[in-house]
Order: structure tokens, then C-alpha cells, then sequence
């Protein structure tokens, strides 16, 4: 056989292997998952209701409210529901399997440019990676993201190394981006400018109008749909929620873009005036845990982010290192281009005003590529000294990896098991090189991939519905959550939405069955019902969900005849604006509200 053959077939296998992984990892248990994040599972069900929720993304079936994300990904979940129905390969589905794509394009990105061995380990450090695990199984559109993003980059780079004109191409694929979640999907525009800019430095004026006509293609397709609603009369199509505006576009630059980055208070997360003393230590833990009051050098390498995000980090940091220490000739090629989009994330999200772990997506292609070169490559670009740097960098992976597991139990457990599995594997394969004359490249550093792997398969088989919006899964590894086998699929229900419903008249001439407070609450009742049920509270922003004279439109009417509103709200005064209003045109019923704890029932328009 040719060696051609030969190199074919390793191609082929270590290809084969790594995507299996990578689905198995997310499609394990995947029944389990049910209908994923009820927020979104709610926009879904309801987009799929009639050709006018669809287009404008409504988040309720009445299309009263349009969601707060562009609708191309949620686009893609509704025809998969529809396909498969109101269940987890219908809702996550898409994203589980987009997630595991990504890993062979990793792979096909690092093997063209860096070899076999490169491309191998970083489609396996994306493949296990814990944080692109658990948010392929929800359903989030950020491993759909991911996956595009990574398209887009081979697109840009094969651009920039040998087809120019593919760049048009490129600028249609950051459309796309765009409109899967705004400015999320854009991260690595930055490294793509640095790259271009060096290396094109030679030829930026020959290919001025190439790179002015992307631009231009970008901002046309990208601002299509936003344009389109935009120029909608606002009494034709549903109020957006978050946007006090009522506008795509001030919806993308302000809330989904700059109230994202810089400094501003996220009001879902402010204290509570007067509020008990264990509320303002429940907003003190869960803030953080989704990314909100935590921002510093540390934030993705600490806390529950150390063993979802930090153990993987640590490789691509290497490889950022490496390369900048012993090997800065490499900067010349697509290297800079992986670095830069892999620095920027990094940065981004260390100090960024929120950065909830699947945020990590969008740059999670450039982590795997440095993480694989750190791994394979990074002592050899030490030359001699690497007798000296592997024994440290050992030890400090060796070091942080154990004091990161420091309050869950379990991973700390796993890390023991992952060291030992990690050494034998390495010595096995010592042992099969030098018995067969086989090249079998084995980096000192592979051992460690134990670690992320085991806790992904912890994430998949043990994490209450493994998914990232709870928020982040590592967090029911810690002593207080003792979960057994029987409550991994216990119920997070808040909302009795089925038990109301059954008490209400089915007869009622009334556009909505019922309003509750809070958008999540109404996303929770309409995910599992499919009933127009709405929100007339806003928890993200705290204030009335429309403006005092439509609320009061759809009480006078009858169109709103009852609503179902949390007692704790109402009595830490959250609930004041609504109540003022209501109190005008409802009364408290008191038979109803037996029927329901800790929720109190007004009837309207009586």
C-alpha cells in the first residue's frame, strides 16, 4: 500500500472517531432532555402556530410579544418540531447535532493547515469540551452558532490563503451569524481584520473594493429581516420584548450589544428593596453563576466555570504561550488569525458585563485549535528547554485542576480517576510504539483530556437534564445537591398552567387564557400548554411587559379576564404597577386561590 493510502485511512478513521465522540456525547440520554430551555421551547412552540408568529419570532401564540433574539435559528427548531414533534429531538435536536458537526470542521480547519496530530487532538478538546457539551443539549442557538461560526472561518481563511473571491461567501455566512444571535456570532471579526491586514499588507489596496464589496453584502443581508420589521406598523406585528424602543435594531445595538459588554446594571439581579435577608444572598450566588457581577482576569477559571470551562482554557493558554515564547514565525499564517479570535473571546468574556457559560461558543472552535496545538506542538517549540518547561506545565494543569474541584466532590473524584486512566493510556501507548515500530504520537500533555471528558460524560449521565440554563451544570456536583438516579428528571415546574387552565371557563370569549407575571413564568405555561398566556410583567427590566393603556385595552375589552400572580412578588412590591392597574378592573378570587399556593388569582371585567 502507498503511503498516501496509508495517511488517507488515518485520516479517515481519526476523523470517523472524533465525530462519533462528539455525538455520542450529545445525543446520550437525549429523550431525557425533554423540551430544553422553556423560554425558548416557548418562542418555538409558538412561532409554529401561523406564518405570521413564524416570520416575526412571537414568543406567545397570539403573537402579542415578539423573543428578543433574530429569528434564523429559531427558524430552523420550528421546522424541526414539525418534523419531529414537541419533544427533545424536535426542540434541541438541531442544536445537539450542529454542536457535533463542529467538531469534524475543527478538524478539517486544523489538519489543512497544521497536520494529523493537531487536527486529532483539538476535534477532541472541542468534542469533550464540558461547556460545548451541555449547551449542544439545550436549546439555546449557541452550538448552532458555533457551528456556523466555524463555517465561516474556514471560509475566511481559505479566502485569505488562496481564493480571494470566496470572501463574498464569507460576508453571506456573517449574515447568517448575525441573525442567529446579533453580535454573539461575530466575535472573531477582530482576529479576521488582523489577519486580512497581514496577510494582504502587501496587497490592501488591490483588494480594497473586494473587502468594501463584503462589507457591504454583510450589512444588506445581515439587515434584512430587522429592516422588515422595522418598517412593520408597530400595531401590525408583536411589541419586542427587552426593547423599550420597540425596535430589531435598537433591540441588536443596545441590549443584545451594548448592555452586554460594557458596564450597566442588569436589573433582574439588583437587590430588592426590603427584600428578606436570604432573597439578597440568593441573587449573590445565582448572579454569578450566570455570568452577571463577576468580571475580572479569573471569572472563566474560577468557581463552577473552572472545571465547565477553565481545564480546557488552560490548553488553548499554552498553545497561546508556546507560540508567542518559541515560535512566533507561526504568526505569519492562519495561526494569527486562531490566536487573535481565541484571545478575544477569552478577553471579552473575562471582563464583559455578562458572560453566561454558553456565551463560550462563540469562540469555542479557536479554544480547540490552540488547545490542540499547545498539546501536540507546544513543548516541541521549546526545542531543548522542554526537558524543563513539561514537568511545570504538568504540574500546574496537575495543581489548578485539583483546586478547582476543590467544592465538587465528585469531579474531584473524577479527576483522581481521569489522572490515573490518563497515565496508563500513556504508557499502553508507549509500550505499542516502541513493541510494533508504529508511530503513534501520544503528547505528554493528552493526559489531561481525561479530566474534561470524564466531566462531560458526568454532565451527560448525571447533571439534572445536563443542560447549560440551569445555569451550569458543575454547580449539582457540590455536597448540597445530593442527586440521585431517581430525581435527574425530577420536575423544575413553577407554574401550575394545567391545574389553572382545568379550573377556568373553556368557553370564555377571551383572547388569552390567563396573564401572569413574569416573562419566564409565561414562557414555562405556554411551553407546556401551547395556550396564549400572557405576560404582563417584565422580571428582566422590573416593570409593566406593555405600556398602562394597552394593559388596561385588554382588561376593559375582556380580552384578559384572569391573571395568576405570584404572592412573593406581590409582597416584596415588585408587582405595584401591575396591581395599580388591575386594581381598577379585577378582584381578588378567593376559591381559586386556595387552589394554588404561594400564587394569587384576580378575576377581570366581572
Amino acid at each position: 500500500m502507498s503511503f498516501p493510502g496509508v495517511l488517507e485511512q488515518k485520516v479517515f478513521w481519526a476523523l470517523f472517531f472524533v465525530t462519533l465522540l462528539a455525538l455520542m456525547l450529545r445525543f446520550s440520554h437525549f429523550a431525557d432532555l425533554g423540551i430544553g430551555n422553556l423560554f425558548y421551547a416557548s418562542t418555538i412552540r409558538s412561532m409554529g402556530e401561523s406564518w405570521h408568529n413564524f416570520f416575526y419570532a412571537s414568543f406567545d401564540p397570539s403573537g402579542a410579544i415578539a423573543v428578543d433574539k433574530p429569528p434564523l435559528g429559531l427558524w430552523l427548531q420550528v421546522l424541526s418540531t414539525k418534523l419531529f414533534g414537541l419533544n427533545a429531538f424536535g426542540f434541541i435536536g438541531p442544536i445537539a447535532l450542529a454542536g457535533a458537526l463542529a467538531v469534524p470542521l475543527v478538524f478539517v480547519g486544523a489538519y489543512r493547515w497544521f497536520g494529523l496530530e493537531v487536527a486529532t487532538i483539538a476535534a477532541i478538546v472541542l468534542a469533550i469540551f464540558p461547556e460545548s457539551v451541555a449547551t449542544s443539549r439545550d436549546s439555546t442557538m449557541d452550538a448552532l452558532l458555533m457551528f456556523v461560526a466555524m463555517l465561516s472561518a474556514l471560509i475566511l481563511v481559505y479566502s485569505v490563503e488562496n481564493r480571494p473571491k470566496l470572501l463574498l461567501i464569507w460576508a453571506i455566512s456573517l449574515a447568517v451569524l448575525f441573525n442567529i444571535k446579533f453580535f454573539e456570532g461575530l466575535i472573531f471579526l477582530p482576529a479576521a481584520g488582523v489577519y486580512i491586514m497581514v496577510r494582504w499588507r502587501n496587497q490592501l489596496a488591490e483588494k480594497a473594493g473586494l473587502i468594501f464589496g463584503s462589507g457591504i453584502i454583510f450589512i444588506v443581508c445581515a439587515s434584512l429581516w430587522m429592516v422588515a420589521v422595522e418598517l412593520t406598523n408597530v400595531d401590525s406585528r408583536p411589541l419586542i420584548l427587552n426593547d423599550p424602543n420597540n425596535s430589531p435594531i435598537s433591540l441588536a445595538i443596545f441590549y443584545n450589544g451594548i448592555e452586554r459588554v460594557f458596564p450597566s446594571e442588569v436589573t433582574i439581579f439588583q437587590s430588592i428593596p426590603d427584600a428578606p435577608r436570604y432573597s439578597a444572598a440568593l441573587q449573590a450566588i445565582w448572579a454569578p453563576a450566570f455570568g452577571v457581577g463577576d468580571a475580572g482576569l479569573f471569572r472563566l477559571f474560577s468557581g463552577a466555570n473552572g472545571p465547565l470551562l477553565g481545564s480546557t482554557l488552560c490548553f488553548g493558554l499554552f498553545g497561546v504561550l508556546s507560540i508567542l515564547v518559541a515560535n512566533r514565525s507561526l504568526l505569519n499564517g492562519p495561526v494569527l488569525f486562531w490566536m487573535t479570535w481565541f484571545l478575544t473571546g477569552l478577553v471579552l468574556f473575562s471582563f464583559s458585563n455578562r458572560a453566561p457559560a454558553h456565551y463560550i461558543e462563540s469562540f469555542a472552535p479557536a479554544i480547540a485549535i490552540m488547545g490542540g496545538l499547545g498539546i501536540v506542538r507546544g513543548l516541541e517549540y521549546f526545542g531543548v528547554f522542554k526537558i524543563l518547561i513539561a514537568p511545570l506545565i504538568f504540574v500546574c494543569l496537575l495543581l489548578y485542576n485539583f483546586a478547582v474541584t476543590t467544592e465538587y466532590p465528585v469531579l474531584r473524584e473524577m479527576l483522581s480517576y481521569s489522572l490515573a486512566g490518563g497515565i496508563i493510556v500513556y504508557i499502553l501507548f508507549g509500550l505499542l510504539r516502541t513493541m510494533t515500530n508504529l508511530k503513534i504520537a501520544t503528547p505528554i500533555l493528552s493526559i489531561f483530556l481525561f479530566f474534561p471528558l470524564l466531566t462531560s460524560a458526568w454532565i451527560v449521565s448525571f447533571s439534572p437534564r445536563a443542560q447549560i440554563t440551569q445555569p451550569n451544570p458543575v454547580i449539582y456536583a457540590t455536597e448540597e445537591f445530593a442527586w440521585d438516579a431517581g430525581s435527574q428528571n425530577q420536575s423544575w415546574r413553577r407554574v401550575p398552567a394545567e391545574k389553572f387552565l382545568e379550573k377556568l371557563p373553556v368557553d370564555s370569549s377571551a383572547e388569552y387564557r390567563f396573564g401572569i407575571d413574569g416573562v419566564n413564568n409565561a414562557g414555562e405555561a405556554i411551553a407546556f400548554t401551547g395556550e396564549p398566556i400572557l405576560p404582563v410583567w417584565n422580571e428582566y427590566r422590573r416593570e409593566l411587559m406593555f405600556p398602562p393603556d394597552i394593559l388596561r385595552g385588554f382588561l376593559e375589552t375582556g380580552e384578559l379576564q384572569y391573571l395568576l400572580l405570584s404572592q412573593g412578588r406581590i409582597a416584596l412590591g415588585l408587582l405595584d404597577e401591575v396591581r395599580d392597574i388591575t386594581g381598577e378592573y379585577c378582584e381578588y378570587d378567593e376559591v381559586l386561590s386556595a387552589d394554588f399556593k404561594s400564587w394569587v388569582v384576580f378575576e377581570c371585567g366581572r
